[in-house]
């Protein structure tokens, strides 16, 4: 009976040795690193038009939950669809020359910025407008109080702005740049994870 499990235990055994020994990638320069970004911001900054299909799940006080959510950038303009876990539609959120219109219930609401109409009709306080650069994999221009670290690719792998802290735990190979497909935005006790399950570059 003894050779029935020899041959498992010596497979188990070599295999959590070879991913013990696996050697890790080595980190290129960052002289290198930072050339790879730069090149690739040059190209999320023409990247002004698309649309973001995917999964948002939000951790607030006393309140979590996920939610479809389609995204559609036009330069400045934005519309965005969330909808609940059977497909009904939570609200919809878009940019106008008057402000910010959101429609849910039934109800339609307007404020002059996405993070004001949330916070009255929430009270939550999430960093809407800083998400479209986030989403995309690049830091919000011109805040000074920023850290951020790039992976072997030139990409995102762990950003810092205006208190809160992003983590890039996925990319996905998109034509002319990857873009990111999961990522992690936290402050204090509020969580927001994005999956990307589809970009399309218009």
């Amino acid at each position: 009976m003894r050779n029935l499990f020899a041959l498992p235990v010596l497979l188990l055994v070599i295999m959590i040795s070879g991913c013990a020994t696996a050697p890790k990638e080595p980190d290129l320069p960052l002289e290198l690193r930072q050339t790879l970004w730069e090149t690739r911001y040059k190209e999320l900054q023409r990247m002004d038009h698309w649309q973001l299909v995917g999964r948002l799940g939000l951790r607030v006080p006393g309140q979590s939950g996920s939610m479809s959510v389609e995204w559609l950038q036009n330069q400045q303009s934005f519309t965005v669809y969330l909808d609940g876990p059977l497909g009904q539609s939570l609200a919809k959120i878009e940019s106008s020359e008057l402000g910010i219109l959101v429609e849910a219930d039934g109800k339609r609401y307007q404020g002059s910025t996405p993070e004001s109409l949330l916070y009255d009709l929430t009270g939550w306080q999430l960093p809407v407008s800083y998400l479209r650069f986030w989403v995309q994999g690049m830091p919000v221009p011109d805040i000074q109080q920023t850290s951020m670290q790039l992976d072997n690719q030139g990409q995102l792998s762990h950003l810092q702005q205006a208190g809160w802290t992003i983590d890039y735990l996925e990319y996905q190979s998109q034509s002319p740049v990857s873009l990111p497909g999961r990522i992690r935005v936290i402050k204090d006790d509020i969580q927001l994870t994005l999956v990307a399950r589809r970009w399309q570059l218009k």
